[in-house]
């Protein structure tokens, strides 16, 4: 302690008020005596020296608030020299010590590099404020359908916007896509047709340029266009004097009149390129079918969710009451924007993110089981210190502060860990994860890192600095002088933490398990249909050129015989939303004959629309009746073709639905237009492996309404099976044959089904590659703290083991002995952990595929593989310890 350490010591042991008073009282009495020696009356003299001093009550309160302003400046200026201390001391115990360091900063940077990574992108889809002026007032409105949420139709969402009186704004979006072609190459352009006050209910400005406006956004106005900052970078590099000049999209010019920023594209779309008006005729604003709109409200600010639902339903019964035709069955919901667009990922990214910090955990306290075998050999040392008159207190803050300098070591390692591999994160992500490829390492990610650095410091060195300040412990080692320290760090405190480590890698695992178990359930679910061989690609002929249903049909089908006849091209179809790969199309809610027209009477059903050779190019075998011909045209009876399930909802059994009628798509109540059942198709997965089937329909394009052609926006896809199964090889010509055809029309979303069949499951390939990554990362820090504790324990009992063995114990016996000795923590950890991963299995019931949470193939399997791995954890030291020499032992003691 400095000279300087030991004067406020010795000033701070009288209190400050006492100081000042001290020190008043000595003023005056020398100013009493030096009046005194003028002469002055001591009595009168004492009385002027007061006089003269002023106040001595507030005199004092200011002295004594000046004091203690000096002994808080005085300590913090202590606690930082000893803090300085203690860092240059913890650096220079981890360099005489590499080994050490180099486990515990790896182990920590791990934990922390993970959680870090997957934090980031949790507080990127999540908990980031959305890039809009008031995300807690903006909802999103939708049809409440009998089987869920869907758009409005633009009848339906004018007749909303005149009547609400809980929203200040309301806008629709309608995502389409155009054909741009200024440069060689047809490209294919995402594009958003929005109400001109979009983004006035966002409060998002331009970065450059404006928005279109009100006059802008009518049928007949100028053909105006925003482009999207990803759009603008890529093809024009950023340049702000693209406003004014055109955009030829759909071979019509598009004067380029501003530029949104990116944080837009988290609203609409990462994918979207332009906007252009919506431009409703007057036609469409009266037309309450066709439910394709996708609307955003922006709520009063002293109206809640449940007002505006409430508002809602009054105007679901007036426009029940005025269109009872067209929306007799109609019914509005709003939901949170924020709520909406996070969606279920919002439980399973914090199921990931509780894995990843159980991860941390386990990494922490196998840093602090080195910690305390470190300072189980510095017992003496800690011992000298406490009889010198070093506080408890000290100690603890020395310990601790080794273990934050540790801590910040792996957490700096641990933060490059993570700014390396969460672009790989982010780029292996499945698609539909919103917001997430605005994931970085900002200052809030930092910030939450260096907390969780503390945090970690806290966890790691707690136990190891209660251990080291028990004072019995360090007057036994300071009196016996053992030196190396046996008695002050009791065996049971790291066997609670290897029972500990066991319990949270059981619940980590036991996680994965049940992913990995879903994983090969759903590899092994058929999907209905062959995808092997099969090539698709989409085209969209643009309205201003194809402006007939009839010039449509006539190109689709020139395109698809061009396709038929290729050379290596078994069979080509049509259709117009492919399983696996998607496209346009949609639902529609169908009417089985002798049914009244009731809206629980509808079965929302999937449309296909498909070419005569569909069943056949996918290797569809129908359950019953035919397919579709050449012969199924306008003009001919109208036919269709159902999958099991919409027949046995619709007529309780397959059989039953031969011959049987159906109303959907077009008709009136008068004339339903009934289409006839001529054939039933097997269930296909559409939507991969894992997705619900639901009934679907197809119908020949031949005989689809003209309205379908809106309702898919003009496009179809080309399915192709390949004769010699090597798909990829069609490419050419399909491109080759819609070149013939238009050569400013793109192909584009060309890819296989099987690649189709894997990106459909490989939201389920990521969420198990990643628990799975992280229950094995926990299960090696796991066996590593088991064979430390084991090892420790051999060290510890070394003379007890030389004993039994000069007494006669076996070799085999000292080896089962210890590891006994080892196991018993581990049992009595995967005991709990069991009971852990029963109550949080329920957490991952969404993403589980034909397994239950509490699986108990999963759980004992793990639970096994555990016991193995300790085992072998062990054995090490065990057999170690059998090889010990009982005279050496005896003697080393």
């Amino acid at each position: 302690m400095s000279i300087r350490q030991r004067l406020r010591s010795f000033l701070w042991r009288v209190p400050v008020e006492q100081e000042v008073r001290d020190e008043i009282a000595h003023h005056v009495e020398l100013r009493t005596r030096e009046l005194v020696d003028r002469g002055v009356d001591p009595v009168q003299a004492r009385r002027e020296a007061l006089g003269r001093f002023g106040n001595v009550s507030e005199v004092q309160a200011r002295l004594t608030q000046l004091g203690e302003e000096r002994n808080r400046s005085y300590a913090r200026q202590d606690w930082w020299d000893e803090f300085q201390q203690d860092v240059r001391f913890a650096l220079r115990q981890s360099a005489r010590q590499p080994g050490f360091t180099a486990a515990a900063v790896l182990t920590l940077a791990l934990g922390l590099g993970a959680t870090t990574a997957i934090f980031s992108v949790v507080y990127a889809v999540i908990l980031r404020p959305l890039p809009f002026a008031d995300p807690s007032r903006t909802v999103m409105i939708f049809t409440q359908w009998k089987q869920g949420l869907g758009g409005l139709a633009v009848g339906n969402f004018e007749y909303i916007r005149q009547r609400t009186t809980t929203l200040e704004g309301i806008a629709g979006i309608q995502y389409v896509t155009f054909n741009l072609t200024d440069q060689g190459t047809p490209e294919r352009l995402v594009a958003a047709k929005t109400t001109w006050n979009l983004h006035n209910v966002f409060g998002v400005r331009p970065l450059y340029g404006r928005t279109y406006t009100k006059d802008e956004d009518r049928p007949g106005g100028p053909h105006v266009v925003v482009l999207s900052e990803r759009f603008w970078t890529r093809r024009y590099g950023g340049d702000p004097s693209v406003l004014g000049r055109q955009l030829p999209l759909n071979n019509e010019p598009y004067d380029i009149i501003g530029i949104l920023p990116a944080r837009f594209n988290e609203i609409t779309g990462a994918t979207v390129d332009v906007y252009v008006p919506i431009a409703f005729t007057a036609e469409r604003l009266a037309f309450h079918d066709e439910h394709y709109l996708e609307v955003y409200g922006l709520r009063r600010a002293d109206a809640t969710v449940a007002q505006v639902e409430q508002d809602l339903a009054r105007t679901a019964e007036a426009l029940r009451h005025d269109f009872p035709k067209d929306a007799s069955q109609i019914a509005f919901a709003a939901r949170d924007v924020r709520e909406y667009l996070v969606g279920d990922f919002r439980l399973r990214l914090y199921v990931l993110l509780g894995a990843v910090s159980l991860v941390l955990v386990i990494g922490c306290i196998n840093v602090a089981n080195l910690l305390i075998a470190r300072l189980a050999a510095r017992s003496r040392e800690l011992a000298i210190r406490a009889a010198i008159g070093a506080s408890r207190g000290r100690i603890v803050r020395q310990v601790l502060t080794e273990s934050l300098v540790v801590a910040g070591i792996g957490g700096l390692a641990g933060l490059l860990l993570a700014w390396w591999a969460l672009p790989t994160l982010v780029a292996n992500a499945p698609d539909g994860i919103p917001r997430i490829a605005s994931t970085t390492l900002d200052s809030t990610v930092v910030a939450a890192a260096l907390a969780l650095v503390i945090v970690s410091a806290v966890i790691v060195g707690l136990l190891p600095a209660w251990q080291a300040t028990r004072r019995h412990d360090l007057r036994d080692e300071l009196g016996e002088g053992k030196g190396a320290g046996s008695q002050g760090l009791r065996p049971w405190v790291r066997q609670a933490l290897i029972a500990s480590q066991a319990a949270l890698v059981m619940i980590v695992l036991a996680a994965a398990a049940l992913l990995v178990r879903s994983a090969v359930n759903l590899q092994r679910t058929p999907v209905g249909f062959d995808p092997s061989g099969i090539l698709t690609a989409r085209l969209t002929l643009p309205a201003t050129q194809y402006k007939s249903p009839a010039a449509l049909q006539v190109s689709f089908n020139r395109v698809l015989e061009e396709v038929s006849s290729a050379p290596g091209v078994e069979h080509a179809a049509l259709d117009s939303r492919p399983p696996l790969v998607g496209g346009g199309g949609g639902s529609n809610g169908l009417l089985p004959e002798g049914k009244e027209l009731r809206r629980e009477n509808l079965i929302d059903s999937t449309s296909h629309f498909v070419s005569a050779d569909y069943f056949k190019v996918l290797r569809i075998q129908l359950r019953a009746g035919r397919g579709f011909t050449p012969q199924d045209v306008r003009r001919a009876p109208l036919v269709m073709i159902v999958n099991e399930t919409l027949a046995r909802r619709a007529f309780g059994d397959v059989n039953n639905a031969m011959g049987k009628h159906i109303s959907c798509c077009e008709g009136s109540p008068e004339d339903p237009m009934w289409k006839t059942i001529v054939g039933v198709a097997p269930d296909v997965r559409t939507r991969g492996p894992g997705a619900t089937i639901a009934p679907e329909f197809y119908l020949p394009i031949a005989q689809v309404p003209d309205a379908m052609w809106t309702w898919t926006q003009n496009s179809l896809s080309l399915v192709a099976r390949s004769k010699t199964g090597d798909p990829a090889a069609l490419a050419g010509a399909i491109r080759n044959a819609v070149r013939e055809l238009d050569p400013t029309v793109p192909v584009y979303r060309l890819r296989t089904m099987e690649e189709g069949l894997q990106q459909s499951m490989a939201q389920a390939r990521f969420n198990t590659a990643l628990m799975l990554l992280l229950g094995l990362t926990g299960l090696v820090l796991a066996a590593l703290g088991i064979y430390g504790v084991i090892a420790w324990l051999v060290a510890q009992r070394t003379r007890e083991i030389g004993l039994r063995m000069a007494l006669g114990a076996s070799a085999g016996g000292v080896i089962r002995k210890m590891t006994w000795d080892g196991l018993k923590p581990v049992a009595v950890g995967l005991a709990v952990g069991v009971a852990g991963a029963l109550l949080t299995g329920r957490w991952l019931q969404g993403q589980l595929y034909e397994v239950g949470p509490r699986d108990p193939i999963a759980i004992t399997t793990v639970a096994a593989l555990m016991l193995l791995v300790a085992a072998a954890a062990a054995l090490i030291p065990a057999w170690r310890a059998s090889s010990i020499d009982p005279s050496r032992a005896l003697h080393d003691a």
